[in-house]
């Protein structure tokens, strides 16, 4: 179960690339490089203090190299604070610390940049197109010339572009590796946050085939034109529907982050669902959704469905999954704000909130007695293999399910895929999922001295079937545009024909 709602991915990485202002700041062109250094320094510490008090990862016997990566990564993160002039360097430091543990629930904020700020660059923005790292903008303050748009960079430096990402953005943003933010992390190199970082030369091919020697230079320019010279991309809007069409019902289920007056109408959609008839193939559509509460994913697949059903016999000699918490001041803050959420979303005599009630009673009694580890209830370990062994069935439905997943997938999204391919006659299509690790929960809210905050997960699954920053590879890739709703509709539906579904 994963409640906490979850940052964009693209939000976090374009706060990352000197992109998001917000507003309520000192100046920062009030403050010297010595107090960034010094900033960096208190916030690094402060970081490394929260990990030893409240992540699960440093009290996990079973996970050696995350205590390693905390004194390590700590030394390194000092190592570039001599480095740090500005902000975005002080940024930059912390990020290489939190980056390195490789977690997209571990997150350092982006909450006290001056909206007056003024961000080095150098006036290109790349992007990634096919295997090629390209062109892709301008910066409308800039003055003088650029490489022309659609370039292909060949080399900065002697360096390849791949290498260019890999050890000049990457590890100050994300290090995880995924193939769709390519080409986000290829636009933070123009924008290099420490002293030092940059480039003096570099050489493109045009698209008439000649190569350009270009000579690298830097300007200020206002934080503001670089929402101009990269815009955000089209996303797909996270909503929570359904169609019904030619035995086809297409379930939306995309956002699992309802704020109070969305409960009703998912309650509606509910029963509306449950009630269909001849339905002989159910396709969900879990784009765009990047997590939040794993139960409204549990409850869209109930309805369609009537959930799984198959046979119990000796599921006590299967190992058990289940998540273990932290106990914590930190933790128990957030159990707070979670039985509030779910009060006011469900109200107080719901089982959601009960049961988060009960699990803060628990962490209070558990940090009495000075107990490191609440385990909360968990279930069977079962696999695919165990469901078809035991005959699994859905208790509704006995036709195709379809999931249909953009690269964007993670925390609670993760969890209702999970959920889908357990089914039997189940198929994912679309892209490759993100991934996870086993600490999930990032409700822990740590606000360090430069007034920025840090977000930590609070949990730790054991036993969890999928693997830690384990992907979900789709068995039928969709090589269409994710973000077209009749292009996916269109090649989901021919897929599905192809493997013998019904429609």
């Amino acid at each position: 179960m994963e409640i906490a709602g979850r940052v964009s991915t693209w939000a976090r990485l374009i706060v990352a690339a000197c992109t998001l202002c917000a507003a309520g700041a000192s100046r920062s062109a009030d403050k010297t490089p010595a107090e960034w250094q010094a900033l960096a320094r208190a916030d690094l510490d402060a970081t490394r203090a929260a990990i030893v008090a409240a992540h699960p990862g440093y009290i996990d016997d079973q996970n050696p190299k995350f205590r390693a990566w905390t004194e390590q990564g700590y030394r390194e993160a000092l190592a570039l604070v001599p480095r740090v002039a500005s902000y975005d360097g002080m940024l930059a430091a912390v990020r290489y610390y939190v980056t390195g543990f490789r977690d997209g629930h571990f997150v350092y904020s982006d909450d006290k940049r001056d909206n007056t700020y003024r961000v080095r660059t150098d006036g290109w923005v790349l992007d990634r197109v096919g295997d090629a790292y390209v062109v892709a903008a301008h910066n409308p303050e800039w003055q003088g010339v650029l490489p022309p748009l659609g370039a292909k960079l060949l080399v900065c430096d002697g360096r390849a572009p791949q290498a260019l990402v890999d050890e000049d953005a990457a590890p100050y943003v994300e290090r995880r590796g995924l193939p769709y933010l390519q080409g986000v992390l290829a636009g933070v190199l123009a924008y290099p946050p420490l002293t030092g970082m940059g480039y003096h030369s570099c050489d493109f091919e045009q698209a008439d085939g000649k190569r350009l020697a270009f000579p690298v230079s830097y300007q200020t320019v206002s934080a503001a034109s670089i929402f101009k010279s990269r815009p955000r991309p089209q996303r797909v809007e996270r909503r929570n529907a359904y169609t019904f069409e030619n035995g086809v019902l297409w379930i939306r289920a995309q956002n699992f982050m309802l704020a109070p007056a969305q409960v009703k109408e998912l309650d509606a959609m509910l029963k509306e669902i449950a009630a269909l008839q001849g339905v002989r193939t159910i396709v969900f559509d879990a784009r765009g959704n990047g997590g939040g509460d794993s139960s409204v994913g549990y409850q869209i697949l109930t309805a369609a469905t009537g959930g799984l059903d198959f046979d119990r016999a000796g599921l006590d000699a299967l190992p058990t999954t289940y998540p273990q918490w932290r106990v914590s001041d930190v933790a128990l803050e957030a159990m707070d704000r979670y039985v509030d959420m779910m009060t006011q979303r469900y109200g107080a005599d719901s089982e959601r909130a009960r049961e988060l009630a009960g699990l803060r009673d628990r962490f209070r009694a558990a940090k009495e007695a000075g107990r490191a580890w609440v385990d909360q209830a968990g279930g069977p370990r079962i696999t695919r293999a165990d469901i078809a062994q035991r005959h699994g069935r859905m208790k509704r439905f006995d036709g195709t399910v379809a999931v249909i997943t953009d690269a964007a997938c993670a925390s609670a999204c993760l969890d209702f895929v999970d959920q889908v391919r357990l089914l039997p006659n189940s198929i994912q299509l679309g892209q490759t999922t993100s991934s996870d690790t086993v600490y999930l929960e990032s409700a822990g809210r740590v606000v360090l001295p430069s007034g920025n905050h840090l977000a930590l997960p609070l949990k730790v699954w054991r036993n969890r079937v999928r693997g830690d920053s384990e992907a979900l590879v789709p068995d039928v890739p969709l090589r269409v545009d994710m973000r077209d709703d009749a292009a996916v509709r269109s090649a989901t539906l021919a897929a599905l024909e192809k493997t013998g579904a019904p429609r």
